[in-house]
């Protein structure tokens, strides 16, 4: 008698097959990365307020002390530029529409006289005198209006800053300049003249 015994065919799972070989093609090509973390460090920008400043990862702390007081010097010339600047235009504007307001009010006042015979007012008292007179005047108000404002925008000194530091409560000096800054946004146009020009400050 002959037996045949049928032996069952073997069952191989091509999805595992496939999972297994897909699982270590991934774990070779990333061993084959390298991580980020060890390429060559870049500097990351610090952003401070509306200023952009480029922080190195490697600057020490007497760097960015001199790098910082270099920057605080030169926005410091810039402001003290814009008071200056404003300052001086402030005074020329406001004997101007002085002028304008109280060469009648006033005709022998030293003011009056002053500013009438002063050489760098010439050009402008022919403007007020010419047929376009009331441009002018518009024109020289708003440049009044405008140096005060930017007159106490710029003005720091009150802040009492020093090379070595504040001196005082930074925090209540920051928000008492605020409050002057708004303040003069406020008033705007501040076109008061009731003070003679030698007295405007």
């Amino acid at each position: 008698i002959t037996v045949v015994l049928s032996l069952p065919e073997p069952i191989f799972h091509t999805s595992s097959t496939s999972t297994m070989v897909a699982t270590t093609s991934t774990n070779t090509k990333n061993a084959d990365k390298v991580p980020a973390a060890k390429h060559a460090i870049q500097s990351k920008p610090m952003i401070t307020g509306n200023t952009r400043a480029t922080v190195s990862p490697t600057a020490t702390a007497e760097d960015t002390v001199i790098a910082l007081r270099a920057e605080n010097k030169v926005l410091r010339e810039a402001l003290k530029a814009v008071e200056d600047t404003a300052t001086e235009q402030l005074k020329k504007s406001f004997e101007l529409v002085w002028f304008a307001r109280n060469r009648c009010r006033y005709p022998n006042h030293e003011a009056s006289k002053r500013i009438e015979t002063a050489e760098e007012h010439q050009k402008a008292l022919s403007e007020l005198r010419g047929p376009d007179c009331d441009f002018h005047h518009g024109f020289n108000s708003g440049l009044l209006a405008a140096s005060r404002m930017f007159k106490d925008h710029a003005d720091i000194s009150h802040l009492e800053l020093h090379e070595e530091g504040w001196h005082g409560e930074p925090h209540e000096k920051l928000a008492k300049h605020s409050q002057k800054v708004e303040g003069s946004k406020e008033s705007f146009p501040h076109l008061d003249v009731e003070t003679f020009p030698h007295e405007e400050k």
